[in-house]
């Protein structure tokens, strides 16, 4: 009797333990098998997701290559981030990455990483707060990626120089505009070292954002339709190189920072009312080279900036070409091309503290004398271009109504000749015949 009764309990058991199991099977997810596989893999394994939607968040804290097959989405609950990277020496590539939380004050991202090393590439990203949020990560490699914010890009902005920003972790959660309910395509805090090349990304708040992030190299992406193209502060040493930045807000900001080259990018159609195709504001011993500012409402505007060399740019169709500011000093201007510009150059002062003839080459000045009787390629004479409005342009914009009419371009025949006092502007006393073309 008792074997009986022991029997049928093992029997009662077995089926309750078979049935929890059926049903487990039954509710398990694709999300939930994904994570299981996660979990149980070795360090170093691949793990390659099949298409299909997988149901998130996914933590990965371990060092594995996460590899998505086309047509595999990882779906976020919309209350945190879809993928947190928390190990160094992760690699995640080919995935659609969608539906993260939204509160800026959590910096909630499609992919938020704080492990060293993070290899992200080939994925696209959308319906995010943040894109890719790299928060004291060093040397990471963010690679090809196709980052879609909520929107376009607002038709005004505030200028930064004015509106103020603050330092901080999340300084842009802080600033109000028409699109301070997104985040950034690509958002690198604390950190050093990273690579970041071949991305698109469109319709975020700023397009790459940099705080306190040294020595990385941002090439060959394609930043559109954001507010700025590229957000820069207090971060040094760092090459950016065949960017494109066009139809923003502003095509980059950089602010409080040393040691940066920008070589070979283009800056186009970025305008607005205070619109810049760059703007530096307290930027020291950097160099801007070979790039392409054209079509933006502002070129390139130098503000309490020391020791930055401007060679062989293409300054080109902008409503302003530069705005040099008389607290920037020790710039060196040489071989630029300004073309198109319906104002060259503002200045508001005799701008004498930088230097617009480096070893001996000056820069293309379109309408300039060109007697050049040794045929050497420089002029023989000194060119001065004045800046006959500027300050009055600022205060009265009405004033602007004058740019291009006959008076002006009388007045600037005039003082091309005769220098007449007291009129801002600069004098490039080796002005260039012909205009350098970009590599």
């Amino acid at each position: 009797m008792k074997l009986r009764c022991m029997l049928g309990v093992f029997l009662w058991v077995a089926l309750v333990a078979g049935s929890i199991a059926v049903a487990s099977a039954v509710d398990s997810t694709p999300g939930d098998s994904l994570r299981v596989r996660i979990v149980a893999a070795v360090e170093g394994a691949t793990l390659v997701v099949e298409a299909g939607d997988y149901a998130g968040p996914f933590l990965i804290s371990k060092p594995v290559r996460l590899l998505g097959r086309p047509g595999a989405t990882l779906s976020g609950d919309k209350k945190t981030h879809v993928v947190t990277i928390s190990a160094a020496d992760v690699e995640i590539g080919g995935f659609t990455i969608r539906g993260s939380g939204r509160d800026l004050s959590k910096d909630q991202a499609a992919i938020h990483t704080t492990g060293a090393r993070s290899f992200i590439h080939d994925n696209r990203i959308v319906d995010s707060l943040h894109g890719i949020y790299v928060r004291r990560a060093d040397a990471c490699r963010i690679l090809n990626n196709v980052i879609l914010g909520d929107g376009a890009v607002a038709s005004t902005v505030g200028d930064p120089l004015t509106s103020g920003l603050k330092p901080g972790e999340s300084e842009l959660c802080d600033v109000d505009s028409p699109q301070d309910r997104r985040g950034n395509g690509i958002h690198l805090w604390n950190s050093v070292g990273h690579v970041i090349a071949g991305n698109t990304i469109t319709g975020t708040r700023d397009g790459v954002y940099f705080s306190f992030t040294d020595s990385a190299v941002v090439r060959d992406n394609a930043i559109t339709k954001v507010r700025y193209g590229l957000h820069y502060m207090y971060s040094d040493d760092n090459t950016f190189e065949r960017n494109l930045f066009s139809e923003n807000a502003a095509g980059s900001a950089l602010m409080y920072s040393k040691g940066i080259l920008l070589r070979g990018n283009r800056f186009v159609a970025n305008r607005s009312h205070r619109a810049y195709g760059i703007l530096f504001q307290s930027v020291d011993n950097t160099r801007v080279e070979e790039n392409l500012i054209e079509g933006n409402t502002l070129g390139f505007y130098l503000e309490n900036s020391n020791n930055v060399t401007v060679r062989g740019n293409q300054v080109v169709g902008n409503y302003i070409g530069m705005r040099v500011s008389d607290s920037t000093a020790g710039g060196r201007f040489s071989e630029n091309s300004f073309r198109g510009n319906i104002h060259p150059v503002e200045t508001s002062g005799a701008n004498l503290a930088n230097a617009w003839t480096v070893d001996g080459r000056g820069n293309h000045w379109e309408g300039a004398l060109t007697l050049d009787l040794d045929r050497d390629g420089i002029a023989d004479l000194p060119h001065r271009e004045p800046d006959l409005f500027g300050g009055w342009r600022r205060s009265f914009p009405a004033i602007g109504l004058l740019s291009a009419s006959p008076g002006e371009k009388l007045l600037r025949l005039i003082h091309s000749r005769i220098a007449l006092p007291s009129l801002p502007g600069v004098t490039d006393t080796r002005p260039l015949i012909t205009a350098r073309e970009l590599p």
